[in-house]
């Protein structure tokens, strides 16, 4: 199975078109998938538009939605997604993020699973392999991406990591199973854009496999003005790295994280109808 989350808030205008190319890019693959919309408190019709992409496809399209009743940022929406999929997938699972906006093409989700299914326990879209490119991106937007790029390369380096900022990804459902054992429910707190990055700083610690393939970013496709707050977004991601990087030395050792992850597993084992950690 493949658990494919779309973290989204107020997306009326794209919603649709994203679930239906996800749709199309299953049709006629044997393989099961399931669309997880986390609708973060959306005051627009996010979620009437998803559904009438499911009507769109014939009912197909395969759709949960998981709400929250208020907003309550990036981070809470990939955790409420991952652990909703954790939760009721199986350990030869993958899970997939990716922006609900329309950027991240869902036609190129096969090819990032078929990454982990050859051995890679996460794969990324990076815009720093070879064939990436990147339209309609405003200039301040790349540089800053590439500023972040080299500052985690230097300061938080994760063995085949380049892209350290893009949301599209393929996780191996066992790495995430292992994240959450470590982490409960501080696995990703971050509120804003820097969610992301917090995702895979926490993943960094815990030893995986990485496999990156270039992709096409076109800002072309994407409806309205980004919600990124840019200078609010920078002071908290240096908070952010700054935090996670003496964590890391001080709290998340290797010996530490064997000693979290085994009592992890005994609380996910106490957790009724839950499925067993990996």
């Amino acid at each position: 199975m493949i658990w494919v989350v779309f973290p989204a808030w107020n997306e009326e205008k794209v919603i649709r078109p994203t679930l239906l190319a996800l749709w199309q890019a299953y049709r006629g693959r044997n393989e099961a998938y399931t669309a997880v919309l986390v609708d973060d408190g959306s005051t627009d019709r996010t979620v009437a538009e998803a559904q009438g992409a499911v009507a769109d496809s014939g009912g197909e399209l395969q759709l949960r939605v998981l709400s929250h009743p208020q907003n309550m940022g990036l981070g809470a929406g990939l955790r409420t997604g991952i652990y909703w999929v954790l939760d009721h997938a199986a350990d030869d699972d993958v899970l997939v993020t990716l922006d609900a906006d329309n950027t991240h093409p869902p036609a190129l989700i096969p090819d990032l699973v078929k990454r982990v299914r050859d051995g890679a326990d996460l794969s990324i879209a990076s815009r720093y392999r070879s064939g990436a490119e990147v339209h309609g991106v405003p200039g301040y937007r790349r540089a800053l991406s590439d500023v972040a790029s080299v500052i985690f390369s230097t300061l938080y380096p994760i063995p085949g990591v380049k892209d350290y900022t893009c949301c599209f990804r393929a996780y191996r459902v066992p790495l995430l199973r292992r994240a959450r054992a470590v982490y409960g429910d501080q696995l990703c707190t971050a509120r804003g854009f820097e969610a992301v990055m917090d995702l895979l700083l926490r993943l960094g610690p815990l030893g995986m496999k990485v496999s990156e393939m270039g992709f096409v970013l076109d800002y072309g496709e994407r409806v309205g003005q980004s919600k990124m707050k840019v200078l609010k977004t920078i002071r908290s991601t240096l908070a952010l790295l700054g935090r996670r990087r003496i964590e890391r030395m001080m709290r998340y050792r290797a010996a530490q994280i064997a000693a979290l992850e085994a009592a992890g597993r005994t609380r996910a084992a106490a957790r009724p109808g839950s499925p067993p950690a990996a």
